[in-house]
């Protein structure tokens, strides 16, 4: 892989219609379905098929691939029904329920309309209940400080080779991972694979991948906008 240090790039195509993929990467649908919305602004704008608030910077596209060593919820199916949740302080958005499997694969999509970058985004898997309240089964942070960093230098990069690792991030105490976590230019994208390990629970990771969408007309991650 390609060290950063002789590496230059010109970002391109970040912008595409933005969709909310469910069904285990089957048909797609508009994004917000099942969650809160992409906003509660009366003064809304239109772009690619989404309604984006006045104050929306840009959208954070997450791959949710799959998870690893879930818990057990169901003691007499010796199983779980998992599913994914994801929320900000406004915005709440879920994958589809996996049957009866403690290594789900999702392979789901969904997108957050961003306001603050410092804004906190929380993901929690739960096991579905057919008949009581869904139970919990962990729940980690996604820090988006290292690939906002990266990101940030998408304009002043001109050639990228396929695969360059922009930054290599660390598990911490500040942060959730529980392995090494590379920031990639890929395929004319930056993208960050993540694989978190939760937390209240005696055992269970959960691999996305992460991806900031510029819109036209919005501030993005330009701080001269």
């Amino acid at each position: 892989m390609t060290n950063y240090g002789v590496c230059v790039a010109r970002v391109r195509g970040l912008c595409a219609g933005v969709w909310r993929r469910g069904g285990g990467c089957g048909a797609r649908r508009p994004y917000g379905t099942g969650g809160w919305g992409l906003a509660e602004a009366q003064e809304k704008k239109k772009n690619n098929n989404v309604f984006v608030a006045m104050d929306t910077l840009g959208l954070l596209r997450i791959r949710v691939r799959r998870g690893y060593n879930l818990i057990v919820r169901d003691k007499i199916a010796s199983s779980s029904d998992p599913y994914v949740v994801i929320t900000t302080t406004q915005q709440k958005v879920k994958t589809n329920v996996v049957k009866k499997n403690c290594n789900p694969e999702w392979c789901d999509e969904v997108s957050l309309s961003i306001k603050d970058l410092n804004d906190s985004i929380e993901l929690t898997v739960y096991d579905k209940d057919t008949l009581g309240a869904d139970d919990p089964m962990g729940t980690a942070e996604i820090d988006l400080k290292p690939y906002l960093e990266a990101a940030r230098l998408r304009k002043e990069l001109q050639e990228l080779p396929n695969g360059c690792a922009l930054k290599k991030v660390q598990p911490s105490g500040t942060n959730d991972l529980a392995d090494e976590s590379r920031i990639l230019w890929e395929n004319g994208r930056i993208t960050q694979d993540m694989r978190l390990k939760l937390r209240n629970v005696e055992s269970g990771e959960v691999l996305i991948q992460i991806e900031w969408v510029d819109i036209p007309g919005c501030k993005g991650l330009d701080p001269d906008f």
